[in-house]
C-alpha cells in the first residue's frame, strides 16, 4: 500500500483520449465509448504519441489531470479545441515517461495554461536525454523538450519514483514499476545521457501509470507505453491498491517490433488469467498485438481512436 495514505474509491471516471496514432470518424457509440461527432467541421488529428485527459467525480468532490502530452504542441493544442478540452480544467499533468511522443506538446500547454500554474509529477530521470541506438548504428533522439525558464517558472515540479495521490486521493501515479515478470525485459536499444555521459537504459525507469478506483467495479489503470511491461504494471497497481479487481486497462502496451512482438502470445496469456472488463490498446501496441488481442479477448476489446471518451460508472 502507499504509505500514510489510500486511493479512494470513485463514483465515475472518464477519459477522453487526446491524441493517439488513429483516428476513425466512423466508429460507433455504446454505453461506455462515445466517440468523437462525424459532423464536426473542425476534427481532431492522429499523430504518434499519446495524450489523455483523465476526470474523476466521487459524491460532490471532482477534478482532472492531464496524462501525456503528445509529440507535438500544434497537435495536442489542435485536439484540445478540437474536442472541447479547456486547460484551465486541468488540476495536475503526469508524465507517463520522457519520451518525445508523450511529453512534446508540453512547451505549448504551459504557453496555453497562462497564469494558471499546475503541478507536473514525473520521474526524476523523465527529462533526461534520451535515444535509441539502432542495430545498423542511426541513432533516433527521443528526448524530451527543453523548456524555457519562463515556462519552467510556470509549473510546480515533483519529481518523484514513489506513488502520488492526486485529486483529493482519487488519482494515483503508480512511480516507478517493478519488474517482476520473467518475460517484459525492457527495450535494450534505449540509451539516457545520465551526468554527462549515455548509458544503455533498456529498463526506462521513468515508466509509470496511472491508476483509478472505481467503485464495486474495480481498478481503471492508464498507461502511456508501458516499457515496464503491462503485466508488470497492472500487477504493481493491484499489489499498490490492494486490489485484485481491473475493470480496465488501455494506453500504449509497447508490443510492437521484432523484439516485442515475440512476446505477444505470453502477455496476451497473462491479460486473460487477470481477465480484466475492458481493454482499449493503442499507441505503441501494434497491428499485430492489437488485432490479437481483439481476437483472443473479444468481448473486453475495445478499439482505440483519437476522441474516444471512455465512461466507467461505480455500481
Amino acid at each position: 500500500m502507499v504509505k500514510d495514505t489510500q486511493l479512494l474509491e470513485v463514483d465515475e471516471v472518464k477519459i477522453t483520449i487526446i491524441m493517439d496514432n488513429t483516428v476513425d470518424v466512423f466508429m460507433t457509440d455504446n454505453e461506455i465509448v462515445h466517440r468523437f461527432d462525424l459532423g464536426s467541421d473542425f476534427p481532431p488529428i492522429a499523430e504518434h504519441g499519446f495524450s489523455a485527459m483523465i476526470q474523476v467525480k466521487s459524491g460532490n468532490k471532482q477534478g482532472a489531470v492531464l496524462l501525456d502530452l503528445g509529440i507535438s504542441s500544434s497537435g495536442i493544442l489542435h485536439n484540445m479545441d478540437s474536442l472541447g478540452i479547456n486547460a484551465t480544467d486541468i488540476q495536475a499533468i503526469i508524465l507517463s515517461h520522457g519520451h518525445s511522443d508523450h511529453t512534446m506538446g508540453l512547451p505549448g500547454l504551459i504557453d496555453k495554461l497562462g497564469t494558471h500554474k499546475v503541478p507536473l509529477i514525473s520521474h526524476p530521470d523523465a527529462f533526461l536525454d534520451k535515444k535509441i541506438i539502432m542495430p545498423g548504428g542511426d541513432e533516433i533522439n527521443i528526448s524530451p523538450p527543453k523548456l524555457t525558464a519562463l515556462q519552467q517558472e510556470k509549473i510546480t515540479f515533483v519529481k518523484k519514483s514513489d506513488p502520488t495521490l492526486l485529486v483529493d486521493d482519487m488519482v494515483l501515479v503508480s512511480g516507478e514499476i517493478p519488474r517482476t515478470t520473467d518475460f517484459e525485459k525492457g527495450f535494450p536499444l534505449h540509451y539516457t545521457k545520465r551526468n554527462g555521459q549515455w548509458e544503455n537504459d533498456s529498463v526506462i525507469k521513468d515508466d509509470q501509470c496511472v491508476i483509478v478506483n472505481v467503485r464495486e467495479q474495480g481498478l481503471v489503470i492508464i498507461t502511456g507505453c508501458c516499457h515496464s511491461g503491462v503485466i508488470n504494471t497492472i500487477r504493481y497497481a493491484q499489489a499498490l491498491t490492494n486490489s485484485q479487481k481491473v475493470y480496465a486497462v488501455l494506453g500504449g502496451f509497447h508490443l510492437t517490433g521484432g523484439i516485442f512482438e515475440k512476446i505477444i502470445p505470453t502477455t496476451i496469456a497473462e491479460l486473460q488469467k487477470i481477465n480484466p472488463t475492458y481493454l482499449m490498446p493503442g499507441h505503441c501496441t501494434g497491428w499485430s498485438a492489437i488485432h490479437q488481442i481483439a481476437q483472443s479477448m473479444p468481448k473486453a476489446f475495445i478499439p482505440n481512436n483519437v476522441g474516444t471518451t471512455l465512461v466507467f460508472q461505480g455500481k
